[in-house]
């Protein structure tokens, strides 16, 4: 499920990331023309949610990655809190 999360947000930011770029998001140009022509720009800014969503998702899978990787060895090697360790 982690590594399902993690690739499908890669996927996501990879997209979100070329279509910022090919509309011109990350330029400063792009910024300050921005309340001149509001109604313009808007339409061109879906990029950034779309990217937006595949951060989310890597954060999501990699914390999922983590908790199975430390529950795997707790479970494999012991807890140190736990009694009978």
């Amino acid at each position: 499920m982690a590594l399902l999360l993690l690739s499908a947000g890669a996927f996501t930011l990879r997209l979100g990331l070329r279509a910022a770029r090919r509309q011109g998001l990350l330029s400063r140009s792009f910024w300050v023309t921005f309340p001149r022509y509001p109604r313009y720009r808007v339409r061109r800014i879906w990029p950034a949610p779309v990217g937006f969503a595949g951060l989310i998702l890597l954060m999501y899978g990699a914390v999922s990655l983590f908790q199975w990787v430390l529950s795997y060895y707790a479970a494999r090697l012991g807890h140190p809190l736990t009694p009978g360790s």
